[in-house]
């Protein structure tokens, strides 16, 4: 069983749910279903377990419920389980194909004779708005895939080692020689593997890139299948499948801006708007739009029109631009375009802990990587690099010599360890999920 950060969120909401259902969003594949079942067999003596997307007819019958007491009768038959009062947890699962499920939420949540979870990929979830429901009866959970320091604890680092790492991180000095060595290729390990679950079980387990590329490209078909699967206007899957499948090339660009010119000669964001919410709003793509000034707060400043678009996981970004070239990554080769991948990685991990990440570029100053809002206030500067000349960075230079401009940090990431020279802080690439927001 992997060990995962959420599972701690999920037992704080046991702790404190005071009568509120617990709602758990996600792409596929992260591994919602998973930690409810962990949840359940270590803290409950009863579970219940439906899950729409498996059973249909499980959605007639709770559409066929007349009233909240026939509704929970109704549960309690297709969980085939026994109900035991303050003991149980029920958790309607792939929520998205029930509609009625979302109707009846508040219902069932004012019982207090069990627990709640309701979990859906984010695939479908637009028909619903759980926000339309009354304060205090639903609590959001967001889950993404494992993050590095996840993907660490999988490999059997100690945590006591990460802390020193960490603690590294705070007081701005260098890690010891051996731990950054290691961290530096576990990190080259996990931009192959990324964090997907399953494809994580299955590295540890066989320590086989084959078999990771497999489970990734299962993964792959089924975000692929559910595009056809929820969107019923066919021009609109055929542009959403179009956008999704451009991702790995239009990042290998150097210009990792979305082109969509490169999609269609007379295509422009309008045409493509639409595709772009859904894959975000589904989990498998990370959107990062371009901020045209880097001023607090950056939401005021954006530029939806122009943006990088990510993929949820740098193990699928890695298993389409390079295959089963899984000794290049590891050895570092030269040949390998790592700006793409280490961006990738920076995407997903600042998603991961709390950020929405946004990009600078204008023609005076140049580009920086991505732009950071802190929830206390203030901005952050991040540079993400991946060869030797790290310390080469004109656009940064030419943002930071320009006056009104007051930042927070200004973080580069590379392969080196810790120094500063500067206003620039150099920090290993493994400690992208460092930063707080």
């Amino acid at each position: 069983m992997l060990e995962r950060k959420a599972f701690n969120e999920l037992l704080s909401w046991r702790r404190d749910r005071a009568s509120r259902g617990l709602l758990i969003t996600g792409a596929r594949q992260v591994g919602k279903t998973t930690l409810v079942e962990e949840l359940a067999s270590k803290h409950y003596d009863a579970f219940v377990e439906i899950n729409f997307y498996e059973n249909p007819r499980a959605v007639e019958t709770v559409a066929g419920a007349r009233d909240s007491a026939d509704l929970f009768m109704r549960l309690s038959v297709l969980g085939k389980t026994e109900i035991i009062p303050g003991r149980t947890l029920v958790f309607l699962d792939e929520i998205q194909e029930c509609e009625d499920a979302l109707t009846w939420l508040k219902f069932l949540v004012e019982r207090t004779d069990c627990d709640y979870v309701f979990s859906g990929s984010r695939l479908g979830l637009d028909s619903f708005d759980p926000r339309s429901l009354p304060v205090g009866f639903l609590q959001t959970i967001t889950m993404y895939p494992l993050d590095f320091e996840e993907f660490c604890w999988a490999e059997g680092i100690p945590k006591s080692a990460l802390a020193q790492v960490r603690d590294c991180f705070m007081r701005r000095e260098p890690v010891p020689g051996y731990l950054h060595d290691l961290l530096i290729d576990s990190f080259y390990k996990y931009v192959l593997v990324g964090g997907l679950p399953h494809a994580v079980q299955v590295f540890e387990d066989t320590k086989s890139l084959p078999n990771v590329r497999a489970a990734q490209s299962q993964v792959h078909d089924l975000y692929a299948y559910d595009i056809a699967k929820y969107v019923g206007d066919k021009t609109e899957s055929r542009q959403i499948r179009m956008v999704f499948d451009a991702i790995p090339g239009q990042l290998n660009e150097q210009n990792k801006r979305f082109k969509y010119t490169r999609l269609g000669k007379n295509l422009r964001f309008a045409n493509l708007e639409t595709a772009f919410d859904w894959l975000s709003h589904a989990g498998v793509a990370l959107a990062v739009k371009r901020v045209a000034e880097p001023l607090f707060p950056l939401g005021l400043h954006e530029d939806a029109s122009s943006l990088k678009l990510y993929s949820n996981d740098v193990g699928l970004l890695t298993s389409q631009l390079v295959g089963d070239v899984g000794l290049d990554i590891l050895n570092k080769r030269s040949c390998i375009n790592f700006g793409s991948i280490f961006e990738n990685a920076a995407a997903q991990e600042f998603a991961a802990h709390g950020f929405e990440p946004r990009y600078y570029n204008t023609k005076s100053i140049g580009e920086i990587d991505f732009v950071l809002q802190h929830k206390r206030g203030g901005v952050a500067l991040c540079e993400i690099k991946s060869g030797k000349d790290y310390r080469r960075h004109s656009a940064l230079n030419n943002l930071l010599a320009t006056e009104n401009y007051t930042f927070d940090e200004v973080l580069e990431f590379c392969d080196a360890n810790v120094s500063r020279v500067g206003r620039v802080d150099y920090l290993p690439i493994y400690m992208l999920g460092f930063v707080e927001a």
